[in-house]
């Protein structure tokens, strides 16, 4: 349903649709929900898509119903699929992604600040009580090719939504591979926020739970399509040293080298990145 109360974008600040999918998350539902309608910031929309929860998960939505620039609730074939929906839905120059068990941070005010490119992605940091630390500040070419830009971070704009989607391929890391075609897109730049926007309830999350087989056996092939190839062979010999080490049940070792690798990676790369997939087309 459609809420044709929604405030409209201010001329000195771009609108942000805030999008919310959830199925069965009655649990934090409501909370991830207030954590948005309490803002300073008003000049945004907020959609929420649900996948056809039977848990009073649609209650809680009615409840909040005319803070709502619109929700739906239909079945879908996983969460990217309702975040493709959800886009499609949205009006926003930006798109912004929370969680039904994520809560929304002050921090979300000071980056709206910072929307101004819309050829430039967006990203800050979150906070995850699970390991009760700040991930995970900036990002360079390397320690993306090794983890992903946690989607509750980022701001997209509208453009980028024209040009990609989320590949229903992947059913656990589809945004991870979206942030590799992105960075891999010579017309597209990252930027990093110094503010934490979000807490990252990942305990039930996907992601740290499951494992996403189709994303696993491409990484490496879509590691080599983005970055230069001494990436490539450095996460390449890494991966097959962090096997070994697991296999042995070497955990701690194996984390050593997981943060030894990125700590000696240096922070600017986007440009040799670029320039690299410019002469691949000569």
């Amino acid at each position: 349903m459609r809420n044709n109360d929604c405030q409209a974008a201010t001329p000195k600040q771009p609108l942000i649709s805030i999008i919310t999918v959830v199925l069965n998350g009655a649990d934090t539902l409501e909370r991830a929900i207030k954590s948005v309608i309490c803002r300073k910031y008003k000049d945004f929309e907020y959609i929420i898509v649900d996948g056809g929860s039977v848990d009073g998960s649609i209650g809680i939505i009615k409840q909040y119903e005319s803070k709502l620039a619109y929700w739906i609730s239909e079945q879908d074939r996983g969460v990217y699929d309702a975040m493709n929906k959800a886009v499609s839905l949205a009006s926003g120059k930006w798109v912004y992604f929370l969680g039904a068990d994520d809560q929304l941070l002050d921090g979300f005010e000071t980056a709206a600040s910072y929307l101004k490119d819309e050829k430039t992605i967006y990203y800050g940091n979150v906070y995850r009580p699970i390991i009760d630390r700040i991930y995970d500040g900036k990002f360079s070419a390397y320690k993306l090719a090794c983890r992903n830009i946690c989607h509750q971070s980022i701001f997209y704009s509208r453009c980028i939504w024209d040009k990609y989607s989320y590949d229903l391929k992947y059913p656990i890391f589809a945004d991870y591979e979206l942030n590799l075609r992105c960075f891999a897109d010579a017309h597209i730049k990252f930027q990093y926020i110094p503010v934490t926007i979000a807490v990252f309830s990942d305990e039930g999350g996907l992601s740290p739970t499951q494992v996403d087989v189709a994303f696993e056996k491409d990484k490496l092939s879509l590691i080599k399509d983005v970055f230069p190839l001494w990436i490539y062979f450095l996460i390449f010999i890494r991966s097959f040293f962090l096997k070994i080490l697991a296999h042995l049940k070497l955990q701690k070792v194996s984390t050593t080298i997981y943060h030894y690798f990125l700590g000696i990676q240096p922070v600017h790369l986007k440009k040799n990145v670029i320039k690299k997939k410019e002469e691949k087309k000569e």
